[in-house]
Protein backbone atom coordinates (compact mmCIF):
# COMPACT_ATOMS: atom_id res chain seq x y z
CA UNK A 1 0.00 0.00 0.00
CA UNK A 2 1.20 3.52 -0.80
CA UNK A 3 -0.27 6.63 0.81
CA UNK A 4 -3.44 4.74 1.68
CA UNK A 5 -5.19 6.11 4.78
CA UNK A 6 -2.54 6.15 7.53
CA UNK A 7 -0.02 3.97 5.65
CA UNK A 8 2.66 5.88 3.73
CA UNK A 9 4.30 2.75 2.35
CA UNK A 10 3.66 -0.64 3.88
CA UNK A 11 3.92 -4.24 2.69
CA UNK A 12 2.10 -7.15 4.30
CA UNK A 13 2.51 -10.86 3.62
CA UNK A 14 -0.33 -12.99 4.92
CA UNK A 15 -0.41 -16.68 5.73
CA UNK A 16 -2.95 -18.90 3.88
CA UNK A 17 -5.09 -19.06 7.02
CA UNK A 18 -5.19 -15.24 7.37
CA UNK A 19 -4.22 -13.02 10.28
CA UNK A 20 -5.31 -11.57 13.59
CA UNK A 21 -4.59 -7.85 13.23
CA UNK A 22 -4.27 -6.10 16.57
CA UNK A 23 -3.38 -2.61 17.74
CA UNK A 24 -4.72 0.43 19.50
CA UNK A 25 -7.68 2.32 18.06
CA UNK A 26 -6.52 4.46 15.15
CA UNK A 27 -3.56 2.23 14.31
CA UNK A 28 -5.04 1.22 10.94
CA UNK A 29 -6.47 -2.26 11.59
CA UNK A 30 -9.68 -1.62 9.67
CA UNK A 31 -7.71 0.14 6.92
CA UNK A 32 -5.94 -3.13 6.09
CA UNK A 33 -9.26 -4.97 5.79
CA UNK A 34 -10.63 -2.12 3.70
CA UNK A 35 -7.65 -2.28 1.32
CA UNK A 36 -8.10 -6.03 0.77
CA UNK A 37 -11.80 -5.53 0.19
CA UNK A 38 -11.09 -2.67 -2.23
CA UNK A 39 -9.51 -5.24 -4.53
CA UNK A 40 -12.79 -7.15 -4.64
CA UNK A 41 -15.15 -4.23 -5.26
CA UNK A 42 -13.06 -1.30 -6.48
CA UNK A 43 -14.40 0.93 -3.73
CA UNK A 44 -14.33 1.36 0.02
CA UNK A 45 -16.38 -1.00 2.13
CA UNK A 46 -17.02 1.93 4.46
CA UNK A 47 -18.83 4.02 1.82
CA UNK A 48 -15.96 6.48 1.77
CA UNK A 49 -15.14 8.51 -1.32
CA UNK A 50 -11.84 7.68 -3.00
CA UNK A 51 -10.52 11.13 -2.04
CA UNK A 52 -10.91 10.20 1.61
CA UNK A 53 -8.66 7.16 1.21
CA UNK A 54 -5.61 9.22 0.25
CA UNK A 55 -3.18 9.79 3.11
CA UNK A 56 -3.22 13.23 4.70
CA UNK A 57 -1.52 15.87 2.48
CA UNK A 58 -0.73 13.22 -0.15
CA UNK A 59 -1.58 13.25 -3.87
CA UNK A 60 -2.67 9.67 -4.55
CA UNK A 61 -3.05 6.18 -3.17
CA UNK A 62 -2.04 2.84 -4.64
CA UNK A 63 -2.85 -0.72 -3.62
CA UNK A 64 -1.11 -3.75 -5.11
CA UNK A 65 -2.29 -7.17 -3.96
CA UNK A 66 -1.47 -10.70 -5.10
CA UNK A 67 -4.16 -13.37 -4.69
CA UNK A 68 -3.79 -17.10 -5.29
CA UNK A 69 -6.25 -19.98 -5.17
CA UNK A 70 -5.22 -23.42 -6.32
CA UNK A 71 -3.32 -22.97 -9.56
CA UNK A 72 -4.78 -19.52 -10.25
CA UNK A 73 -3.03 -16.31 -9.28
CA UNK A 74 -4.00 -12.70 -9.86
CA UNK A 75 -2.39 -9.36 -9.20
CA UNK A 76 -4.88 -6.56 -8.57
CA UNK A 77 -3.69 -2.96 -8.68
CA UNK A 78 -5.89 -0.01 -7.77
CA UNK A 79 -4.69 3.59 -7.93
CA UNK A 80 -6.39 6.96 -7.60
CA UNK A 81 -4.88 10.44 -7.96
CA UNK A 82 -7.86 12.77 -7.34
CA UNK A 83 -8.54 12.90 -11.09
CA UNK A 84 -9.04 9.32 -12.15
CA UNK A 85 -9.03 5.76 -10.90
CA UNK A 86 -7.30 2.89 -12.65
CA UNK A 87 -7.82 -0.74 -11.68
CA UNK A 88 -5.90 -3.56 -13.33
CA UNK A 89 -5.93 -7.35 -13.14
CA UNK A 90 -2.63 -8.98 -14.07
CA UNK A 91 -1.55 -5.60 -15.46
CA UNK A 92 -4.54 -5.35 -17.83
CA UNK A 93 -6.75 -2.31 -17.20
CA UNK A 94 -10.34 -3.24 -16.48
CA UNK A 95 -12.89 -1.50 -18.69
CA UNK A 96 -15.44 -1.85 -15.89
CA UNK A 97 -14.33 -1.90 -12.28
CA UNK A 98 -17.27 -4.20 -11.56
CA UNK A 99 -15.33 -6.95 -13.40
CA UNK A 100 -13.53 -7.46 -10.08
CA UNK A 101 -16.61 -9.40 -8.93
CA UNK A 102 -15.45 -12.18 -11.28
CA UNK A 103 -11.98 -12.47 -9.81
CA UNK A 104 -11.86 -11.74 -6.07
CA UNK A 105 -14.59 -12.57 -3.58
CA UNK A 106 -14.60 -11.30 -0.03
CA UNK A 107 -17.22 -11.21 2.70
CA UNK A 108 -16.82 -8.34 5.15
CA UNK A 109 -18.33 -8.59 8.63
CA UNK A 110 -18.75 -5.09 10.03
CA UNK A 111 -20.35 -3.62 13.18
CA UNK A 112 -22.50 -1.60 10.78
CA UNK A 113 -24.01 -4.85 9.44
CA UNK A 114 -26.62 -4.59 12.16
CA UNK A 115 -28.25 -2.15 9.75
CA UNK A 116 -29.07 -5.10 7.50
CA UNK A 117 -31.59 -6.07 10.16
CA UNK A 118 -32.66 -2.78 11.74
CA UNK A 119 -31.61 -0.09 9.26
CA UNK A 120 -33.37 1.47 6.28
CA UNK A 121 -34.63 -0.80 3.46
CA UNK A 122 -31.83 0.42 1.19
CA UNK A 123 -29.30 -1.36 3.43
CA UNK A 124 -31.08 -4.68 2.98
CA UNK A 125 -31.40 -4.19 -0.78
CA UNK A 126 -27.70 -3.32 -1.01
CA UNK A 127 -26.78 -6.44 0.95
CA UNK A 128 -29.01 -8.64 -1.20
CA UNK A 129 -27.91 -7.21 -4.54
CA UNK A 130 -24.22 -7.39 -3.65
CA UNK A 131 -24.56 -10.96 -2.39
CA UNK A 132 -26.31 -12.09 -5.58
CA UNK A 133 -23.74 -10.28 -7.74
CA UNK A 134 -20.92 -12.21 -6.05
CA UNK A 135 -22.92 -15.40 -6.48
CA UNK A 136 -23.79 -14.80 -10.15
CA UNK A 137 -21.93 -12.09 -12.07
CA UNK A 138 -24.63 -11.78 -14.76
CA UNK A 139 -26.99 -10.42 -12.12
CA UNK A 140 -24.70 -7.43 -11.64
CA UNK A 141 -24.94 -6.63 -15.33
CA UNK A 142 -28.75 -6.76 -15.23
CA UNK A 143 -28.77 -4.71 -12.02
CA UNK A 144 -26.76 -1.96 -13.74
CA UNK A 145 -29.10 -2.08 -16.75
CA UNK A 146 -32.15 -1.78 -14.47
CA UNK A 147 -30.88 1.41 -12.82
CA UNK A 148 -30.02 2.96 -16.17
CA UNK A 149 -33.60 2.32 -17.30
CA UNK A 150 -35.01 3.53 -13.97
CA UNK A 151 -33.02 6.76 -14.15
CA UNK A 152 -34.21 7.44 -17.69
CA UNK A 153 -37.82 6.59 -16.86
CA UNK A 154 -37.84 8.90 -13.83
CA UNK A 155 -36.38 11.70 -15.93
CA UNK A 156 -39.10 11.24 -18.56
CA UNK A 157 -41.86 11.29 -15.93
CA UNK A 158 -40.77 14.83 -15.09
CA UNK A 159 -41.62 16.13 -18.57
CA UNK A 160 -44.20 15.69 -21.27
CA UNK A 161 -43.65 12.75 -23.61
CA UNK A 162 -45.69 10.82 -26.11
CA UNK A 163 -47.80 7.81 -25.21
CA UNK A 164 -45.68 5.56 -27.44
CA UNK A 165 -42.43 6.81 -25.91
CA UNK A 166 -43.67 6.07 -22.40
CA UNK A 167 -44.86 2.59 -23.37
CA UNK A 168 -41.44 1.82 -24.84
CA UNK A 169 -39.72 2.73 -21.57
CA UNK A 170 -42.40 0.86 -19.60
CA UNK A 171 -41.54 -2.31 -21.52
CA UNK A 172 -37.81 -1.91 -20.79
CA UNK A 173 -38.50 -1.27 -17.13
CA UNK A 174 -40.88 -4.23 -16.79
CA UNK A 175 -38.54 -6.62 -18.59
CA UNK A 176 -35.51 -5.68 -16.49
CA UNK A 177 -37.54 -5.67 -13.25
CA UNK A 178 -38.83 -9.17 -13.97
CA UNK A 179 -35.27 -10.47 -14.42
CA UNK A 180 -34.23 -8.86 -11.12
CA UNK A 181 -37.25 -10.36 -9.34
CA UNK A 182 -36.57 -13.83 -10.73
CA UNK A 183 -32.91 -13.73 -9.71
CA UNK A 184 -33.74 -12.51 -6.23
CA UNK A 185 -36.39 -15.19 -5.78
CA UNK A 186 -34.00 -17.94 -6.90
CA UNK A 187 -31.25 -16.70 -4.59
CA UNK A 188 -33.54 -16.36 -1.59
CA UNK A 189 -34.82 -19.89 -2.13
CA UNK A 190 -31.33 -21.05 -1.13
CA UNK A 191 -30.43 -18.16 1.17
CA UNK A 192 -33.37 -18.21 3.58
CA UNK A 193 -33.15 -21.86 4.74
CA UNK A 194 -29.39 -21.56 5.22
CA UNK A 195 -29.78 -18.29 7.11
CA UNK A 196 -32.31 -19.86 9.47
CA UNK A 197 -29.98 -22.82 9.98
CA UNK A 198 -26.99 -20.58 10.76
CA UNK A 199 -28.95 -18.44 13.19
CA UNK A 200 -30.25 -21.60 14.86
CA UNK A 201 -26.62 -22.68 15.42
CA UNK A 202 -25.55 -19.27 16.75
CA UNK A 203 -28.45 -18.98 19.18
CA UNK A 204 -28.15 -22.56 20.34
CA UNK A 205 -31.59 -23.40 18.97
CA UNK A 206 -33.37 -21.05 21.35
CA UNK A 207 -35.02 -18.88 18.68
CA UNK A 208 -36.63 -19.30 15.26
CA UNK A 209 -36.05 -16.93 12.33
CA UNK A 210 -38.31 -16.45 9.31
CA UNK A 211 -37.85 -14.07 6.37
CA UNK A 212 -40.32 -12.34 4.07
CA UNK A 213 -39.55 -10.62 0.77
CA UNK A 214 -41.81 -7.58 0.58
CA UNK A 215 -42.65 -6.23 -2.87
CA UNK A 216 -43.49 -2.55 -3.30
CA UNK A 217 -46.69 -3.55 -5.11
CA UNK A 218 -49.20 -6.42 -4.84
CA UNK A 219 -47.24 -9.36 -6.24
CA UNK A 220 -47.19 -13.13 -5.98
CA UNK A 221 -43.72 -14.70 -6.08
CA UNK A 222 -43.23 -17.31 -8.72
CA UNK A 223 -46.09 -16.04 -10.89
CA UNK A 224 -45.93 -13.97 -14.06
CA UNK A 225 -43.85 -10.96 -12.96
CA UNK A 226 -44.21 -9.26 -16.34
CA UNK A 227 -47.99 -9.53 -16.31
CA UNK A 228 -48.34 -8.41 -12.69
CA UNK A 229 -46.04 -5.43 -13.10
CA UNK A 230 -47.65 -4.40 -16.39
CA UNK A 231 -51.09 -4.36 -14.78
CA UNK A 232 -49.91 -2.45 -11.72
CA UNK A 233 -48.06 0.21 -13.74
CA UNK A 234 -51.23 0.81 -15.74
CA UNK A 235 -53.20 1.27 -12.51
CA UNK A 236 -50.78 3.87 -11.08
CA UNK A 237 -50.01 5.74 -14.30
CA UNK A 238 -51.68 8.97 -13.19
CA UNK A 239 -50.09 8.78 -9.73
CA UNK A 240 -46.65 8.40 -11.31
CA UNK A 241 -47.19 11.49 -13.46
CA UNK A 242 -48.13 13.43 -10.33
CA UNK A 243 -45.23 12.06 -8.27
CA UNK A 244 -42.85 12.39 -11.25
CA UNK A 245 -41.12 9.14 -10.34
CA UNK A 246 -41.51 5.38 -10.58
CA UNK A 247 -43.70 4.08 -7.75
CA UNK A 248 -42.90 0.36 -7.85
CA UNK A 249 -40.05 -1.94 -8.72
CA UNK A 250 -37.07 -3.81 -7.24
CA UNK A 251 -35.51 -0.52 -6.06
CA UNK A 252 -38.31 -0.12 -3.50
CA UNK A 253 -38.65 -3.68 -2.16
CA UNK A 254 -37.55 -4.89 1.26
CA UNK A 255 -36.60 -7.94 3.31
CA UNK A 256 -38.38 -8.41 6.63
CA UNK A 257 -36.78 -10.57 9.32
CA UNK A 258 -38.93 -12.14 12.02
CA UNK A 259 -37.78 -13.71 15.29
CA UNK A 260 -40.35 -16.06 16.80
CA UNK A 261 -42.96 -14.24 14.72
CA UNK A 262 -41.95 -10.70 15.74
CA UNK A 263 -40.41 -8.13 13.39
CA UNK A 264 -36.75 -7.98 14.43
CA UNK A 265 -36.41 -4.40 13.29
CA UNK A 266 -38.69 -3.33 16.14
CA UNK A 267 -38.50 -6.10 18.70
CA UNK A 268 -35.08 -7.78 18.48
CA UNK A 269 -32.33 -7.08 20.99
CA UNK A 270 -28.97 -5.71 19.82
CA UNK A 271 -27.38 -9.11 20.40
CA UNK A 272 -30.08 -10.90 18.41
CA UNK A 273 -29.82 -8.43 15.53
CA UNK A 274 -26.03 -8.66 15.44
CA UNK A 275 -26.21 -12.46 15.56
CA UNK A 276 -28.61 -12.52 12.61
CA UNK A 277 -26.45 -10.07 10.64
CA UNK A 278 -23.44 -12.35 11.17
CA UNK A 279 -25.56 -15.33 10.14
CA UNK A 280 -26.51 -13.44 6.95
CA UNK A 281 -22.85 -12.88 6.08
CA UNK A 282 -21.97 -16.50 6.83
CA UNK A 283 -24.79 -17.61 4.53
CA UNK A 284 -23.54 -15.24 1.84
CA UNK A 285 -20.09 -16.83 2.12
CA UNK A 286 -21.49 -20.37 2.03
CA UNK A 287 -23.46 -19.74 -1.16
CA UNK A 288 -20.42 -18.18 -2.87
CA UNK A 289 -18.44 -21.30 -2.00
CA UNK A 290 -21.17 -23.64 -3.24
CA UNK A 291 -21.51 -21.77 -6.54
CA UNK A 292 -17.85 -21.14 -7.33
CA UNK A 293 -16.09 -23.95 -5.43
CA UNK A 294 -13.67 -21.33 -4.11
CA UNK A 295 -13.93 -20.12 -0.51
CA UNK A 296 -14.24 -16.33 -0.24
CA UNK A 297 -11.93 -14.38 2.04
CA UNK A 298 -13.65 -13.60 5.35
CA UNK A 299 -12.92 -10.34 7.17
CA UNK A 300 -14.14 -9.54 10.66
CA UNK A 301 -13.94 -5.99 11.95
CA UNK A 302 -14.28 -6.83 15.67
CA UNK A 303 -17.89 -7.93 15.24
CA UNK A 304 -17.98 -10.41 18.13
CA UNK A 305 -17.23 -7.81 20.81
CA UNK A 306 -20.88 -7.14 21.75
CA UNK A 307 -22.03 -10.76 21.82
CA UNK A 308 -22.30 -12.95 24.88
CA UNK A 309 -19.68 -15.68 25.27
CA UNK A 310 -22.10 -18.43 24.24
CA UNK A 311 -23.00 -16.88 20.88
CA UNK A 312 -19.42 -15.80 20.17
CA UNK A 313 -18.18 -19.35 20.86
CA UNK A 314 -20.81 -20.80 18.53
CA UNK A 315 -19.74 -18.45 15.72
CA UNK A 316 -16.06 -19.31 16.17
CA UNK A 317 -16.95 -23.00 16.06
CA UNK A 318 -18.74 -22.47 12.73
CA UNK A 319 -15.71 -20.89 11.06
CA UNK A 320 -13.72 -24.04 10.55
CA UNK A 321 -12.82 -24.74 6.93
CA UNK A 322 -10.67 -23.48 4.11
CA UNK A 323 -11.48 -19.78 4.30
CA UNK A 324 -8.70 -17.27 4.74
CA UNK A 325 -9.81 -15.26 7.76
CA UNK A 326 -8.77 -11.76 8.80
CA UNK A 327 -9.81 -10.32 12.15
CA UNK A 328 -9.15 -6.74 13.24
CA UNK A 329 -9.51 -6.03 16.95
CA UNK A 330 -7.94 -4.07 19.82
CA UNK A 331 -8.85 -6.95 22.15
CA UNK A 332 -7.34 -10.20 20.82
CA UNK A 333 -8.26 -12.30 23.85
CA UNK A 334 -11.66 -13.30 22.48
CA UNK A 335 -10.19 -14.60 19.22
CA UNK A 336 -7.42 -16.93 20.39
CA UNK A 337 -9.44 -20.00 19.32
CA UNK A 338 -8.85 -19.04 15.67
CA UNK A 339 -5.09 -19.66 16.12
CA UNK A 340 -4.24 -17.09 13.45
CA UNK A 341 -0.83 -15.47 12.92
CA UNK A 342 -0.74 -12.12 14.73
CA UNK A 343 0.10 -8.79 13.12
CA UNK A 344 0.64 -6.18 15.84
CA UNK A 345 0.43 -2.72 14.27
CA UNK A 346 1.62 -1.08 17.47
CA UNK A 347 5.00 -2.74 16.85
CA UNK A 348 5.11 -2.03 13.11
CA UNK A 349 4.15 1.64 12.86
Amino acid sequence: MEQYRNFDAQDFTFAPQGALIIGENGSGKTNILEAINYCAFGKSVRNSFDEELIGFSKAYFRIVAAFSSGEESRKITAAYDKKRKVVTCNDVTLDRISELYRYIRTVYFSPEDIGIISGAPTMRRTFLDQAISQYAFLYLQEYRRFFRVLKQRNALLKKELSFQEKKAWDREFIESSAIIYQNRQEYLTSFIPLLCEKYHEISGGAETVTVQYKHAFPCRDGDDYIGQLTAYLASVEEREWEAQRTLCGPHLDDLIFFLDGHNMRRFGSQGQKRSLAIAARLTQAMLILERNQDPPILMFDDVLADLDNHRAANIIQMLTGDHQIFIATPHPGGYTDFQLPIINLDKIL
